[in-house]
């Protein structure tokens, strides 16, 4: 009996452990800064394809990868105060460069877009201003930011720990977080990475799937009886069971069968 009303004063009070889910963003560039932008010497940037944009009336051309890529236009302000070209032959200044142009000097005509991203040209417009139409779990100018969710598992708290601290829908740092009706009040440690769910019930729903039975009095534990023990673990298993629920379920039904034994061990 004691097991049963351990397990029944968990139901009628709520999960101890439930779980929200975030948006993460992050920057996600998929490959590291071309040498050629490390150091000032341009040479492997430069070729005779006459295809390739021209370095002013010069016979030299720069590649398109030294051209209109990520990290010249991302970061055009860090990397082009010089130039691809020989000296007093500038003509891949990448931030003035019009859309078509860097269309035309990239790598695959695709500008700077990275991520799956396609590079779309409303008009004339420089370099630096180009905006990519990006994939699903993706955004920003030219698609570098990665949006994922992100799974946290929290822990139920008393309502008078959780005064001062800040709601988990404005912070993903140690937050608080509650049920429906603010019922239940559950802490989530600040975390990077999506935590294993493990079966648990969002948060915001943890109002929704407690269990309330009606249970029984009895006078003593002796009188019992199967049907009621069957009556609770039926109404317990109409919620959606998680580990700890089975646990339960199965020590419950030890326990009772354990009690039917030492009965009929007492009777004869």
């Amino acid at each position: 009996m004691i097991v049963l009303y351990i397990f029944l004063l968990i139901h009628l009070e709520g999960y101890n452990r439930c779980v929200i889910i975030q948006d993460k963003m992050s920057i996600d560039v998929p490959f590291k800064h071309p040498s050629f932008l490390m150091h000032q010497d341009k040479i492997q940037c430069q070729t005779q394809r006459q295809e390739m944009l021209r370095c002013g009336t010069s016979n030299v051309y720069v590649k398109p990868e030294c051209v209109c890529s990520f990290h010249n236009v991302y970061e055009a302000t860090l990397y082009h105060k010089y130039s691809s070209c020989p000296h007093g032959e500038e003509s891949d200044v990448v931030t003035k460069l019009k859309c078509p142009d860097c269309k035309k000097y990239s790598l695959n005509n695709n500008g700077p877009c990275i991520n799956g991203g396609k590079l779309t040209c409303n008009g004339d417009e420089v370099a630096p201003h180009i905006t990519c139409e990006c994939p699903p779990n993706y955004q920003g100018k030219f698609c570098e930011e990665k949006l994922e969710n992100v799974t946290r598992r929290c822990d139920k708290i008393s309502a008078f720990s959780a005064i001062g601290m800040i709601n988990c829908d404005l912070t993903k740092s140690d937050c608080v977080t509650y049920s429906r009706t603010g019922k239940y009040v559950y802490l989530c440690k600040e975390t990077e990475t999506s935590q294993d769910r493990q079966g648990l019930p969002l948060c915001i729903d943890t109002e929704d799937i407690t269990v309330s039975p009606d249970v029984r009095t009895r006078t003593s534990a002796s009188t019992t009886d199967s049907n009621q023990l069957d009556d609770i673990i039926s109404g317990v298993q109409s919620t959606t069971p998680t580990p700890a629920v089975i646990v339960f379920l199965v020590t419950l039904q030890l326990c009772f069968s354990n009690a039917i034994m030492l009965n009929l061990f007492d009777i004869h």
